[in-house]
Order: C-alpha cells, then structure tokens, then sequence
C-alpha cells in the first residue's frame, strides 16, 4: 500500500488511485491494461472540429487450461472499466456452468 502521514487531520495517500472495477478484477486474478485513443476530425482547411476519444480496457487471466482474454471499450475510462468487469463476470459464469454441465449460453446477454 502507499505510503501515507498525516496531512493537517487527514491520512494522505500517495499514487494513483486504482478505480473500484479494475481493484476488483485484479482482486479476481486478471491482470489489466487500460489504452486511451482519439480520432481527431478536422476541417478541410485543417481546423479541428470534432474530436473522438475512446478508451480500450483489456484483461487476462491464466486458467487452468488457455488464459482467458477480455476486452471492453468506452467514452469514458470509468464505463470501459465497468464493461469490461462484466465481460470477465460473464467468462466466470460460463466457466462455472461449463464445469457443472450446463448450457453456457442460457440466460447470457451478447450485447454487454
């Protein structure tokens, strides 16, 4: 953990802060990335007019027979990280049901 003193009545925490979503796959075991691009749209005499940003949030976690990779991407870095939590909560149903002999593909949404 960060080091922290205490800062006129308050513990202060050094580095960044890690968001909920990402603590908690890296809690799970999944290693993460996070990558930012933007598409800049501009003008025929070159003035900027539009500018396209989206955020690339990507996971992997070694199983017990192939890794398992999952990736998300948002406008914003916090909703690539909450997508991208629940495209590896629903590799871990899939797996669950794998192991238990159900359909992995009841009930599972292909859209999130």
């Amino acid at each position: 953990m960060a080091e922290r003193q205490l800062l006129g009545g308050r513990w202060r925490r050094h580095g960044a802060v890690i968001p909920p979503d990402r603590r908690e796959l890296e809690a799970q075991g999944w290693r993460t990335t996070m990558d930012y691009r933007e598409n800049h749209v501009r003008a025929w005499d070159g003035r900027l007019r539009q500018l396209h940003v989206r955020w690339f949030a990507e996971a992997e976690r070694d199983g017990e027979e192939d890794p398992t990779v999952v990736a998300a991407s948002a406008s914003t870095e916090a909703r690539a990280w909450a997508r991208l939590r629940a495209e590896a909560d629903t590799v871990d149903v899939r797996v669950r049901r794998q192991r238990s002999g159900e359909r992995a593909d009841v009930g599972l949404r292909a859209d999130v």
